[in-house]
């Protein structure tokens, strides 16, 4: 199991954007950039009343590297941690989760990590035909958080896999035949919650290669993992199969009180 070194403790919590000017910028340059494309697609939420202003919340909510280190390009994955941190209210539906399938790519630049969003602006568009390109050949998004140098290693040693079993032939895409599942939770924060959801992960056989962990600055948490180690490509069974899981793990910690 390897998570990030750069990983933001479950004990951390948001601080008020103003500390630091330069995080706040940035923080909103990513917003007006999440914004945009979210009103670009006609999502149904965008039409809500005050969806801007809830939108900048959910941002405020979480520290300044959730900002930093989401991908912008996947707009709809804000929106779906958003829903999760709402789901979470709710005791009943702690842990709210969702599980999607994943492609690592083995070039760096299918997110935004530089200091601005509107930076290196040429490359940025070279890298997303890139990405458009391999979508239409049928690979699925990319993690929300980037890659990681271990993700991407573990991409590039696939890649070379592929090729050489020609899978590169007559110029076809290679397509990483690993499977890997990005999976979210969002529940209340509490001390040792990172180790109990990867146990729980642990349990189903799940490799972690990747882990990002938020705390909102209300006491809400935002876990992401992505793992690989599932036999196929279907989401609706592990997600079946991990509500078992979670099920079992309730259970066990009512009797122990």
């Amino acid at each position: 199991m390897v998570i990030e070194n750069d990983i933001e403790s479950c004990g951390s919590r948001a601080v008020q954007s103003h500390a630091n000017p330069r995080h706040h910028r940035q923080k909103l340059e990513v917003y007006n950039e999440v914004l945009r494309r979210i009103l670009d697609s006609d999502s149904e939420e965008a039409h809500v009343p005050g969806f801007d202003d809830q939108l900048w919340l959910h941002f405020n909510r979480l520290p300044a590297r959730y900002a930093l280190d989401v991908n912008v390009e996947r707009a709809e994955d804000v929106l779906a941690h958003k829903r999760l941190l709402e789901l979470a209210k709710d005791p009943a539906n702690r842990p709210a989760f969702q599980v999607r399938l994943v492609q690592v790519y083995p070039f760096g630049s299918t997110h935004y990590n530089d200091s601005s969003v509107h930076s290196d602006r040429s490359e940025k568009d070279d890298a997303q035909s890139s990405l458009n390109y391999s979508l239409k050949q049928g690979i699925h998004p990319p993690p929300t958080f980037g890659s990681s140098s271990n993700l991407e290693a573990l991409a590039l040693q696939t890649n070379k896999n592929n090729i050489d079993d020609g899978d590169n032939a007559m110029g076809v895409t290679p397509n990483f035949n690993r499977p890997m599942h990005e999976i979210t939770f969002s529940t209340i924060d509490k001390p040792k919650l990172l180790s109990q959801l990867t146990s729980i992960l642990g349990e189903l056989g799940l490799n972690i290669q990747e882990a990002h962990a938020f705390s909102t600055s209300d006491g809400f948490s935002l876990d992401v993992f992505v793992v690989e180690g599932w036999p196929n490509e279907e989401t609706e069974e592990l997600k079946g199969v991990l509500e078992k899981e979670i099920w079992k793990v309730k259970i066990k910690n009512k009797k122990g009180r």
